[in-house]
């Protein structure tokens, strides 16, 4: 069995028949010459009424409002009018200024009811439940029936058809894939795939199966005595991975369900997985060889993931379905940028075959690499930079530029590769701290890159 084979939940294993039409129309997408009206985009922003008129005068098309759902619903189907107020006026005054609301939907913000709910909290494989607002909407089907009714009155006071776009994910930042890792702990190479519902089905979320590997813990060599193969293991991390790529299609068919016909943008984080990293992994039995960071525990492995939503996105009417590539210009990109030849930017070529079998892709930055499976699977792609080094949740190491270097290359990038939106982290360095970058050089800069808008 190919170590990087994956078992597929009920849910995508029917849209996985689209594969070959969605690979063969991804060839009109992997040009890279930056679409006609690239578009201009902000993270973090609350819409304040002397802010929002300065984005639009700059020609800023989007801004990313995030809901809060503990403030939203801070008890059980109790509504907070207050927060409600804030929320609906927030959008209105982007969409009175021209700027499209990008919603980000904030199941990573969950109250602490939900995690209460059985199964609602991840859980790992040595017993320790994920502390913080990020339930276990992979698994538990309670947290999911909490997470329908919370986006049924969602778009009964924020009227889906005002919205551009949502944002959905499953992990604390809001992004694909199972929380990150707890460094410093008894719980390193921790798997978040520990849960009754996980390990038996207990209360299982609809159309996925339970561990096909129960009382398993990554590292082991034998269950119950038996020995375990290196193909149990390619399996066991195949339903982890595929788990979670599963709740973001159960998401993006419930706001279709729900009446949302706008985008849908699905944050990944950094890389992921590399083939040859999960070959090693799997062989190692998943004992923490050859996790470059944390993206094993998190579960990313971006070719198979990508494909299937990619799938789903053929299948499902409505909006286009986008990969939103959150490192623009990171770290990876700086060490590629040394390189001779340089491997930081995309290439018409990228995705014209599976990358999975492109050699070399170890040298390309992480950008470069999630772009090219997202279209090799036939998705959109809108992306941002990672945002200053020094704020925590941002991956800053010593390569990392700051944010005056990430504004000369980042947007360079989003053009290079095609992006259709480029969104700046955050709002709040255009308008208040030290100000290392500004708006006006944002939007200029922006501006050249898609045709002087």
């Amino acid at each position: 069995m190919n170590p990087t084979a994956l078992l597929l939940p009920r849910r995508l294993a029917s849209a996985l028949a689209m594969v070959l039409t969605v690979a063969a129309a991804a060839s009109s997408l992997a040009s890279c010459r930056p679409p006609d009206g690239m578009r201009v985009g902000v993270l973090g922003s609350d819409c304040a009424e002397e802010r929002v008129s300065t984005l639009a005068d700059v020609g800023v098309d989007l801004a990313v409002v995030d809901v809060r759902w503990d403030r939203f619903e801070p008890s059980p189907g109790e509504i907070d009018p207050a927060y409600v107020d804030s929320l609906t006026g927030a959008v209105e005054r982007c969409r009175n200024a021209g700027v499209g609301v990008v919603l980000g939907l904030g199941l990573q913000y969950a109250p602490g009811w939900v995690g209460d709910l059985p199964n609602g909290r991840y859980r790992n494989q040595y017993g320790i439940e994920r502390e913080g607002s990020a339930p276990n909407v992979i698994f538990s089907a309670d947290v999911r029936d909490a997470v329908d009714s919370y986006v049924e009155e969602l778009g009964a006071v924020v009227p889906f058809d005002d919205i551009a776009a949502i944002r959905v994910g499953t992990g604390e930042a809001g992004e694909l894939g199972f929380p990150g890792r707890v460094y410093g702990s008894d719980s390193d190479n921790a798997f978040w795939a520990f849960d009754d519902a996980a390990q038996d089905g207990s209360r299982l979320a609809d159309g996925l199966e339970p561990t096909p590997l129960p009382g398993w813990r990554p590292g082991d060599r034998t269950q119950d005595g038996k020995d375990v193969t290196s193909e149990d293991v390619a399996g066991w991390f195949g339903w982890y991975t595929g788990s979670a790529a599963e709740a973001i299609a159960w998401q993006i068919e419930l706001l279709r369900r729900h009446g949302f016909d706008g985008e849908i943008h699905i944050p990944l984080a950094g890389r992921g997985v590399l083939p040859a990293d999960l070959g090693e992994a799997v062989a190692a039995y998943l004992d923490g060889t050859a996790d470059r960071d944390g993206s094993l525990e998190r579960g990313l492995f971006y070719p198979d993931q990508l494909d299937r939503l990619g799938a789903l996105a053929a299948n499902l009417g409505g909006g286009a379905i986008f990969a939103d590539v959150t490192g623009i210009g990171d770290a990876t990109a700086v060490q590629a940028r040394t390189l001779n030849p340089p491997q930081d930017t995309c290439r018409p070529e990228d995705a014209r075959e599976d990358p999975r079998h492109t050699p070399g892709v170890a040298d390309w930055s992480a950008f470069r690499w999630t772009i090219a499976n997202a279209r090799h699977a036939g998705l959109g792609v809108v992306g941002e930079n990672p945002g200053s080094p020094d704020a925590p949740g941002t991956g800053g190491d010593d390569d990392s530029e700051g944010l005056a270097g990430q504004m000369q290359h980042a947007p360079r990038y989003a053009a290079e590769c095609g992006l259709s939106a480029f969104f700046w982290a955050f709002e709040d360095d255009f308008f208040s701290g030290p100000r290392e970058v500004d708006i006006t050089t944002y939007a200029r800069t922006m501006g050249s890159y898609r045709g002087g808008d």
